[in-house]
């Protein structure tokens, strides 16, 4: 989320953080900063709200890349004009050599410095127009001290002061007025930001994290977003996502098929997994996050689970030889095992299937299943 700001040195972060870090390099809201542009740190900003953020984020199904789209409108509640240091706080790259053997850079990717922010292509726009960013270092803010980050990228921020009552457009309250193509915007209490940016694929002990930091959209105004609308769109058949099981409390978020927050719908079959919210007067308490599971490991998971509920064993090993395939996005015409696996995690559709994909294990796996079919048949 995007942050007001301003900025100092961080200091020295324990190792076990920054490789958590490294593992897990979030993105966020847009936030408030004081400070420099070199030296920012996290702000509350009562003056100014945010109307609304749409944020969209894809998984490039060639490279496993996080794609990130976020679209955003402020308004200045104030009479008075507002100039603030708006930024986007990410994970820094570590100066350690070792450490940073565990950096994972997207597909495609530039090699990053030490110290700068952890993110890839990273654009900014102010209604329509690419504004020029820098690169800073955050300090931590003294009265919010759970918002420490390592970097972030700024930018100046201009919010003229809102009209008064009588000249106040008639339009809903907090919604941007329409402006139609060509026409210049008037209204300069009201501003739209855009961000575009990469982020590497992290994946830590068989499973692959998406997070996006939505806790610095409380920065703004009363701490809620008039209206949120998140979407995750995955379509990295690699990576599977289980249904979410009662275990998967607030302190097991570590667990694959964890998503956050809370409200979300998903839409899986023909095409790629999507995962929605569509929050209204959102006071964000938790960050996004959701875990995938590889589809090696999915298939691991499950190679004794497919004979529970079975028939008899004939339906067991039937689940186990279709197994690889189903965790591989190959559409069953059958629909008693189109249903079946998709009660092991959400479907997703891959057209370019093909067996050779299959690994080792799923040969052999395949291969043991069918002998034991034959046998049984004799």
């Amino acid at each position: 989320m995007m942050l007001p700001v301003r900025f100092s040195a961080l200091p020295a972060l324990p190792i076990l953080f920054l490789l958590a870090a490294s593992f897990f390099p979030a993105g966020a809201n847009d936030t408030a900063f004081g400070g420099s542009a070199a030296s920012p740190y996290p702000v509350h900003t009562k003056e100014v709200r945010m109307v609304s953020e749409d944020i969209t984020i894809r998984s490039d199904a060639r490279t496993g890349n996080w794609l990130y789209t976020c679209e955003f409108v402020f308004e200045n509640l104030s009479e008075e004009p507002v100039s603030i240091l708006m930024g986007m706080p990410f994970s820094a790259m570590t100066a350690d050599a070792e450490e940073a053997e565990f950096m994972v850079t997207p597909s495609g990717g530039n090699k990053i410095g030490p110290g700068k922010p952890m993110v890839w292509d990273f654009t900014a726009a102010v209604d329509g127009k690419r504004v020029a960013v820098t690169a800073g270092k955050p300090t931590v803010n003294p009265k919010i001290k759970d918002l420490n980050y390592m970097a972030a990228y700024t930018w100046p921020m201009h919010f003229a002061g809102r009209s008064s009552s009588k000249d106040r457009p008639t339009s809903r309250p907090g919604r941007a007025p329409r402006v139609h193509h060509g026409q210049k915007r008037k209204n300069q209490a009201i501003r739209r930001v855009r961000n575009t940016y990469t982020l590497a694929p992290t994946e830590s002990a068989g499973n692959i994290h998406l997070d996006y930091i939505l806790k610095t959209g409380g920065l703004w105004h009363d701490g809620r977003i008039g209206h949120s609308r998140l979407r995750v769109i995955h379509e990295n058949t690699r990576f599977l996502l289980p249904p979410k099981r009662p275990e998967h409390k607030p302190h097991l978020s570590g667990l694959p098929g964890y998503i956050a927050p809370a409200g979300y719908k998903i839409r899986s079959g023909d095409g790629p997994l999507v995962i929605e919210w569509d929050l209204r007067d959102f006071a964000p308490k938790e960050d996004l996050e959701v875990i995938f599971r590889h589809r090696e490991l999915m298939i691991m998971d499950h190679t004794q689970t497919v004979f529970s509920g079975a028939t008899d064993r004939a339906q067991g090993l039937r689940r186990l030889r279709n197994l690889p395939y189903a965790a591989h996005g190959y559409s069953f015409k059958n629909k008693i095992l189109r249903d079946y696996f998709a009660t092991l995690w959400y479907p997703m559709h891959d057209p370019s299937f093909k067996e050779s994909d299959f690994s080792k294990m799923s040969r052999k796996l395949i291969a043991d299943a069918k002998r034991e079919e034959a046998e049984m048949k004799r």
